[in-house]
């Protein structure tokens, strides 16, 4: 039987991020001994509820048609077994059990890599800043890692292919999912470029994109995590605080000041986050750990020469509101109206920890230990029961690692 069978099984059994998956494994040893334990077995090892049952279920047709599916694309499966799983990846709570990948798959535990991510409604010089900073980090010889969205996302693949670097997409959808349509083409040229498209989604199958669970694979396959512009709701903040979960370094892009388009990146700063201006200013924190790999030079040129050159996201004589952008690789974003503020609420989908902690927060700053103690909830529970209520957009880290209500 081919192992990945068995791990695509307990990844269909299993949600996105399970956080049990570390001592499932140290238990079984891995997906083939957890498929082969019975409900005795899985019962003395800490299985039970709704897990226990679904791993009772040894039904392995779902995942043996998703193996072929994924050979008919040409694509591959990546398992903890296998020599190119990312370490890095190994060591964070919920590590992926297996991901799918389009392309070829650096190896993440020599080579250092960066992820760079901002907002979707981003501006023309939001763009070009974070499509410059990505191909000096590239040409440079950093390995570059964003979300493959529109805005931010896309301007960063974009500048690491101009570099000739590579370039790794971390999707929150399966890789058979054109989706967002209008980067169907940088997709594509990220491949043909050397780089890749990752996620943790099975083929053809149903799925919900948690982003939540997409961003912790952006923070914790590199060294560290760069904001380019960022608004103070936005999911990259989320990358930035599982960054720091996970002991990755934090980097921010200053913006204006005028308006509220990077007031997250600031935020970020105030927290601690490394201010940068340039790819130098990143690449010169990893020179010494990875000696003859990273050329500064190499990436001052690279900034240098784009920025002679006409810029693909339109002007960038000052900074805009959210506009239409039109990129080389994208057909037009429509334009973002800001609407009218409207009160926040914590909405009835959040879980059951999420609207306990909300009740306690108040428009003054309080300390996750402070809120734990007034919920009763562990220290854990409360940080995820905060990111959930950020991304949506119910509440907000300050200073010092406390929260408030929006």
């Amino acid at each position: 039987m081919d192992s990945r069978v068995y791990w695509i099984w307990l990844q269909q059994a299993l949600p996105l991020g399970f956080k049990g998956i570390g001592p499932l494994l140290d238990t079984f040893g891995d997906a083939a001994g957890v498929y082969a334990a019975d409900r005795v077995a899985l019962t003395a090892g800490g299985v039970s509820g709704p897990v226990l049952e679904r791993l009772e279920n040894k039904d392995l047709t779902a995942a043996r048609r998703i193996l072929n599916r994924v050979l008919e694309c040409g694509d591959w499966v990546l398992t903890p077994e296998d020599a190119l799983y990312p370490l890095c990846l190994r060591r964070i709570p919920g590590f992926p059990m297996l991901l799918y990948g389009r392309g070829i798959m650096p190896d993440l535990d020599s080579r250092p890599a960066v992820t760079v991510v901002g907002t979707r409604h981003a501006s023309a010089i939001g763009c070009d800043e974070a499509r410059t900073l990505a191909a000096g980090l590239a040409a440079g010889g950093m390995v570059v890692v964003s979300g493959g969205a529109v805005g931010i996302d896309a301007a960063v693949h974009i500048g690491a292919i101009e570099a000739q670097g590579l370039t790794l997409a971390v999707l929150g959808c399966p890789l058979t999912e054109e989706y967002p349509k209008v980067n169907a083409d940088l997709r594509r040229e990220i491949v043909a470029s050397g780089g890749l498209l990752l996620s943790e989604f099975a083929p053809d199958e149903p799925y919900r994109c948690d982003y939540h669970v997409r961003n912790r694979l952006l923070a914790g396959l590199s060294q560290g995590v760069c904001l380019a512009q960022t608004p103070t709701r936005s999911g990259a903040r989320i990358t930035a605080r599982l960054a720091r979960e996970y002991d990755r370094d934090i980097f921010a892009l200053p913006g204006a000041l005028s308006g509220h388009g990077n007031d997250g990146s600031h935020r970020e700063i105030q927290s601690g986050a490394v201010l940068v201006i340039r790819a130098a200013d990143i690449l010169e924190e990893y020179v010494a750990r990875y000696p003859g790999m990273l050329q500064v030079e190499a990436a001052e040129a690279c900034q240098k020469r784009l920025e002679t050159q006409p810029s693909p996201f339109g002007e960038k004589t000052k900074e805009t509101a959210p506009r239409k952008i039109k990129k080389k690789h994208e057909k037009s974003v429509p334009a973002v109206t800001p609407k009218a503020a409207s009160p926040v609420v914590c909405p009835e989908t959040a879980s059951q920890a999420a609207k306990q902690v909300y009740a306690t927060l108040t428009d003054i700053p309080q300390p996750v230990d402070g809120l734990a103690a007034l919920t009763g909830l562990p220290v854990p529970t409360v940080l995820a029961a905060l990111t959930e209520l950020e991304m949506f957009g119910c509440a907000v880290l300050v200073s010092g690692q406390q929260y408030k209500r929006i």
